[in-house]
């Protein structure tokens, strides 16, 4: 007899809004319930929680309504802090040892903007002296304080990732795209109301994030433009060394003026421009939940 898959839950947070969804497993065609709820000001505040008795009164009454006592939770947190950084380590290391010898040498070899970071760590490239790794760092404490209070609300949080991945891999995973490996240098635009985050991907990786919080209703700048190009020059001269260059765009979050924000790009670049609006095409469902469906398509682990 076969054991019943009790499913998984996925949540995204921002500083204004929580966005979820529910699957019988890591398919979109196992989608079950999907919704959002508007925080009240201040329940997140520059990514961290501000007001932890409304957000968990909050996921607990999620959490009876929609039956997830002691399910699985993937969850996305706000992309502001997480560093991303190629670095080298020596290759006698197994990939079990780079962590230690990373967090070893924090302060001194590798520096970050932060004390005590929960880290990931990805293998890019084997030599016989020295390995490239990817490093990708988030505040500890900050990660800490969302577990304890999904774990409170009866749920069980075992994986963390970013929105700007979760994106990124509903894009590259939907079939109409791939076999769009010309592409091998992606720039994520992911333009929220209240916040934009930069993210560059290279043969499917994130190497590089940049992100910047908006004012409400600030609109499209010409300042918000050339930080735009300033970070595929940034890509082509700084981070290749002028080997690549961004081949092309990517346009996805909840902003509700996304197609005039393509047509201010396409004014200032000529690479070619996706909106993922536009690629979008999953079961009547808003694009914004692009983020959250992409969570919901990460392997179980």
């Amino acid at each position: 007899m076969g054991l019943r898959n009790p499913g998984r839950v996925n949540i995204v947070i921002t500083n204004r809004v929580l966005r979820y969804c529910f699957h019988k497993d890591e398919s979109l065609e196992s989608l079950v319930s999907h919704g959002e709820i508007e925080l009240p000001v201040d329940t997140i505040k520059d990514g961290r929680i501000g007001n932890k008795p409304v957000l968990l009164k909050l996921l607990r009454n999620l959490v009876h309504e929609q039956k997830w006592k002691r399910k699985k939770l993937y969850f996305c947190v706000p992309d502001d802090t997480v560093v991303i950084r190629k670095i080298k380590v020596p290759s006698a290391l197994s990939f079990n040892e780079v962590k230690g010898y990373v967090t070893t040498h924090l302060g001194n070899r590798f520096h970050l903007p932060f004390r005590n970071p929960a880290m990931d760590i990805e293998l890019l490239k084997a030599g016989k002296e020295e390995q490239t790794i990817l490093m990708f760092a988030y505040p500890k404490e900050k990660l800490d304080e969302f577990v304890s209070v999904f774990t409170e609300a009866g749920m069980k949080a075992v994986v963390a990732d970013l929105t700007s991945l979760s994106v990124y891999r509903y894009y590259y995973l939907q079939e109409e795209n791939k076999d769009n490996d010309n592409d091998n240098d992606v720039l994520l635009i992911h333009w929220n109301v209240d916040s934009l985050v930069l993210t560059t991907f290279s043969n499917h990786q994130a190497v590089f994030t940049r992100s910047r919080k908006l004012v409400l209703e600030s609109g499209i700048t010409n300042e918000l433009i050339t930080e735009i190009t300033r970070i595929i020059d940034f890509y082509q001269f700084n981070i290749t060394n002028g080997a690549s260059t961004i081949t092309r765009l990517l346009i996805s979050g909840d902003a509700a003026n996304l197609q005039e924000i393509k047509t201010k790009i396409q004014n200032s670049v000529t690479i070619p421009i996706d909106l993922i609006d536009e690629l979008h095409k999953t079961y009547d469902i808003a694009a914004k939940y692009t983020d959250v469906l992409g969570l919901a398509m990460k392997h179980n682990v």
